[in-house]
């Protein structure tokens, strides 16, 4: 297929703004494959063409929202997997300690189970890793359905198993009016994705079925927004963030200085990256394990250096090739800038960014975020001094870990339950 390239003025020397800005390129444009930067001038390569001035006012716009971030401003490695004499450091002294007794519990489970799994024999519904039905949307089958169980138990056990914590069950779906209160509109507002069951009404409703029959001998079915007017307005959202549900199950709870609540909890999450989906490890549906905390600012502080323990470990025991690293979110909104800014100045986001060489980049796979007040002024969740009690999440992207340990697809659940075993023993075995 021919490609297209079409070249704009732009100076873009940061490194943070030129990934935030190749994103969000190709989720308005779906049709750009990837964005080329000179010292004054940008390239978008395309499959079909890009209106000018459309992308000239979008750049303009984002880098707009952007301009205030220093030039040296950039992310902070924290561990380099690549670095043998910084891990054997990391090892023998960590900062802040996971509960080894519960780690090594978690990696015994985690290889046994995938080594029940690689005995079973038998015809399979899904050859290969998954069954792709459109970009972001997979169906697994056998191994790498038991994979990702098998992974998901092993981020659930640890989380629930070190901190007592409590497992909540949530839906796909969640009140766009919670999702509003939490800020995400403003923060994440491109990952939304609306539920909008068919209407009750009965003329509609009756009128519905002959329309869609109609617009699929039209060959318009999926392409007409005139669906639109058969479909109730919409109060839900898809999952956008699993620690949503969290929050407003607190609201107006009161916690003492010394006290946390902890909650593991784990589903679907949808978020429609629209150009930048693929079926590795950008999906519009993933399966995400998080450890939510709650409660006073010390404990919740102490628990951040051991959850951070954690992903370090994480990784460690699957044999990844790793960094951690602050890192910062996807801002499309107009104070996008600030809180790009804000994230890159701290670690109030810190990624376990996983080198894919099939890909040939990393590949944020879980990731430790502080909130500071923000959902609890949100939902009044407040110590016993009357200030806004503490938060933070820990989040495994179940999906994008699965991915990165098979990218090669001669890696077999025996062989990955045997690395396991090996990196369990040297890590649990480290000095303490």
């Amino acid at each position: 297929m021919e490609t297209l390239r079409t070249t704009i003025k732009a100076a873009v020397g940061q490194p943070a703004v030129r990934d935030t800005l190749t994103t969000q390129l190709r989720f308005y444009f779906p049709q750009v494959t990837a964005v080329e930067f000179g010292t004054d001038e940008l390239t978008v390569v395309s499959q079909d063409a890009v209106p000018l001035e459309k992308l000239e006012r979008s750049v303009g716009q984002i880098l707009e929202r952007f301009k205030a971030i220093p030039r040296g401003v950039r992310t902070r490695t924290l561990l380099d997997s690549g670095d043998p004499a910084s891990v054997e450091a990391w090892l023998a002294d960590r900062p802040a300690r996971f509960p080894t007794e519960v780690l090594a519990g978690a990696a015994a489970a985690l290889s046994e189970e995938l080594r029940r799994v690689a005995r079973r024999p038998g015809r399979r519904a899904v050859t290969g890793r998954a069954a792709q039905l459109r970009p972001g949307v997979n169906v697994y089958g056998h191994e790498s359905a038991a994979l990702l169980a098998a992974l998901d138990r092993f981020a659930n056990r640890c989380i629930a198993q070190a901190y007592d914590a409590e497992e909540l069950l949530i839906p796909s779906m969640i009140p766009s009016s919670v999702v509003d209160r939490s800020g995400y509109f403003e923060t994440g507002c491109q990952h939304l994705s609306f539920v909008a069951p068919v209407s009750n009404d009965p003329d509609l409703f009756e009128e519905f079925l002959p329309y869609w029959r109609g617009a699929a001998e039209k060959g318009e079915r999926g392409t007409d927004r005139q669906v639109l007017d058969y479909l109730k307005a919409p109060r839900d959202l898809l999952n956008p963030a699993a620690c949503l549900h969290c929050y407003q199950l607190l609201e107006d709870q009161v916690f003492a200085e010394d006290e946390a609540l902890v909650m593991t909890v784990g589903g679907s999450i949808f978020r429609d990256e629209s150009g930048n989906l693929n079926n590795q490890e950008r999906l519009y549906e993933f399966r995400m394990r998080e450890g939510v905390v709650v409660g006073g600012a010390e404990p919740v502080a102490r628990m951040h250096g051991e959850l951070l323990d954690l992903m370090a470990v994480t990784a460690l025991l699957l044999g990844l090739d790793f960094s951690l690293e602050t890192a910062s979110d996807m801002f499309f909104s107009d104070g996008a800038g600030a809180q790009l800014f804000a994230q890159l100045v701290s670690d109030s986001k810190i990624e376990l960014a996983v080198r894919s060489h099939t890909l040939g980049r990393k590949v944020a796979s879980a990731s430790l975020n502080k909130h500071g007040s923000h959902f609890s002024d949100a939902f009044r969740i407040r110590d016993e001094r009357g200030l806004a009690a503490s938060t933070l999440c820990v989040g495994f992207g179940i999906d994008r870990l699965a991915f990165l340990l098979t990218e090669h697809g001669d890696t077999g659940l025996s062989e990955l339950a045997d690395r396991v075993d090996a990196n369990a023993g040297r890590i649990t075995g480290a000095r303490s």
